[in-house]
């Protein structure tokens, strides 16, 4: 293989290529045939979720959420069950932080790999190979969900700690590798060639040129991913691997109310504490918000300017490798059960069951209905969603500073309200708002849509109201010196844009939306999750492959139905 740093001085840079000219009525035609796709898509999703006909509300379980709420303001605090809720947060915390160690490992080296700085223009035919190989297998991997990871490596590995680990580790990874690799392509390439062509070590100069340039973004990254597998590692309590989510769902299961109060006061703690301190570092470090690296996207010139490494930051980067030796020795971390005999056993064993794949007692017409369930939640969910978004969006931007007087206290005031109810929601993790519904809802699609909507409506919320309290304010100005009224040239000036971050944002999470789907469907709600977990119960991994494969093509479809909407909608 060859590096792009042994390669001669590069010619002078292309000339950028224009882009293609689109006439506005082609534009249009675009944004109507979208629009109608959208509406069209909104009204099968309803028709599928509501049969005529069908029971949908469990009666007898609407007495349960009585019970639910008269135990809110009455939260178990018995010191042994507090300990037991202590003792669950350092592990799901310890679960996170190593998760996300592992996934940026494997996201710089597979980020190198994919790199085209690092490589040459015109690399060997086995290389160019390697790389599309390597592209299909972050696809593939990314594509499950770490819960479903989760529920193999348990197959294989027992409840040992990791199976959490790698179970973030592996899906994480995938995705930064390619956020890693777009960021390395990102950065001018002149310093890497100039220490090449000073006679620098290969290894040296990619040390020297390329990794200080996007340290910052990549360390930005870095905590956002944090962030997400805070909360993927207490979903993963559903597989059993310890932490708040497991007590959480025991206590669930249980009706166990007062605890379940407790354990959800102490989630909020946990993730809100964590956001803080995530927020803090990226404000410190880069020029791009939450919002920014959800899409994969960077804009230093709109931004906030980077200020400045603060003492806190500072101090969390000394603490960070002391952190990650302690929660190795809470969890009690042992690579030694990836290559015990038993392992290797269990696995060849997995490996065998699934091949060939098979279909589900029923056929085709069972795996595609659950595909077809699959797809349905996740447009509801969508709906929901963004109907929280409308509501509490608008309210969750950070005022503007400058402002002074009580309106401005009432204006912080609802902010801070906003921004923890839309904490609160993301913060519980779906399976938990799922078990939740499915006291008062019947298992199936309406469910599973209420709590992937309530989950990604605080997500897409957080999101938008980022990407909101960003923007170009110039315009709204210019209108209201010319003598436009206030409230006219605000939603003159605003409402494209902040249509745009919205719809942006929500094919974006209606991607991941899909993806979801497989965790409301283990705890019982529909889907393509539903039924991949109960074949798993059977132990029946023929049947297991092929919900795989059609969760995989199902994600493929969606992902790239998203990018054409998004390119017709953006032209």
């Amino acid at each position: 293989m060859t590096l792009r740093l042994d390669a001669p001085p590069s010619p002078p840079a292309a000339p950028a290529p224009t882009r293609e000219h689109v006439s506005g009525r082609k534009v249009l035609l675009r944004k109507l045939v979208s629009l109608t796709a959208v509406a069209a898509m909104l009204a099968w999703a309803v028709h599928r979720a509501f049969p005529s006909g069908g029971e949908l509300v469990n009666q007898d379980g609407l007495a349960l959420f009585g019970d639910l709420a008269a135990t809110a303001l009455r939260p178990s605090l018995d010191a042994d069950f507090l300990s037991v809720v202590l003792e669950a947060a350092a592990t799901t915390l310890a679960l996170a932080l190593l998760g996300s160690v592992g996934a940026l490992v494997v996201g710089l080296v597979g980020g190198l790999v994919l790199s085209d700085v690092a490589w040459g223009d015109a690399p060997p035919w086995p290389v160019r190979m390697g790389r599309l190989v390597l592209r299909g297998a972050l696809v593939a991997v990314r594509s499950v969900h770490e819960l479903v990871w989760a529920l193999f490596l348990v197959t294989v590995l027992g409840l040992d700690p990791l199976v959490a680990v790698l179970a973030l580790t592996l899906p994480f990874g995938a995705q930064s590798a390619q956020v890693f690799g777009e960021t390395f392509d990102a950065v001018p390439d002149a310093p890497l060639r100039s220490l090449r062509a000073a006679g620098a070590k290969r290894f040296s100069a990619l040390v020297y040129a390329l990794l200080p340039a996007t340290a910052p973004l990549l360390l930005s990254y870095s905590f956002y991913r944090f962030e997400c597998a805070l909360r993927s590692a207490v979903v993963l309590g559903v597989a059993g691997v310890g932490g708040l989510g497991f007590e959480l769902t025991v206590s669930l299961q249980s009706r166990n109310w007062d605890e379940v109060w407790t354990l959800v006061a102490a989630l909020l703690v946990l993730a809100g504490a964590i956001e803080l301190w995530s927020n803090r570092v990226r404000s410190d470090v880069a020029v791009v918000t939450c919002a920014d690296w959800s899409v994969g996207r960077e804009r230093p010139d709109e931004g906030r300017a980077p200020r400045g490494l603060t003492r806190s930051t500072r101090l969390s980067l000394a603490l960070m490798v002391p952190a990650i030796s302690l929660a190795w020795w809470w969890v009690g971390l042992s690579p030694a059960g990836l290559t015990s005999a038993g392992t290797r056993e269990r696995g060849g064993q997995l490996l065998s069951d699934l091949w060939p794949p098979a279909l589900p007692e029923g056929g085709w017409p069972v795996l595609i209905g659950a595909a077809l369930d699959t797809v349905t939640m996740a447009v509801l969910a969508m709906v929901l969603a963004v109907a929280i978004t409308l509501l509490v969006g608008p309210w969750a931007s950070r005022p503007r500073a400058g402002r002074h007087g009580p309106a401005a206290s009432g204006r912080k005031a609802v902010w801070a309200v906003a921004r923890a109810v839309l904490l609160v929601l993301r913060s519980i993790p779906p399976t938990v708002w799922a078990i939740i519904a499915l006291l008062g809802f019947f298992p199936g699609i309406l469910p599973g849509a209420l709590a992937l909507g309530l989950y990604t409506g605080g997500i897409l919320g957080r999101l938008v109201a980022e990407a909101w309290e960003t923007m170009n304010l110039k315009p709204r100005e210019s209108l209201r010196d010319a003598g436009v009224p206030r409230a006219a040239a605000a939603v003159v000036s605003m409402t494209p844009p902040s249509a745009n971050h919205l719809v942006t944002y929500t094919l974006y999470r209606f991607e991941i939306c899909v993806r979801d789907t497989a965790i409301v469907g283990v705890v019982g709600a529909a889907g393509l999750g539903r039924l991949l977990n109960e074949r798993l119960a059977a132990f029946d991994f023929p049947v297991v492959a092929s919900v795989l494969l059609a969760s995989l093509l199902v994600s493929i479809a969606v992902e790239t139905l998203g990018r054409r909407v998004r390119r017709a909608l953006r032209a």
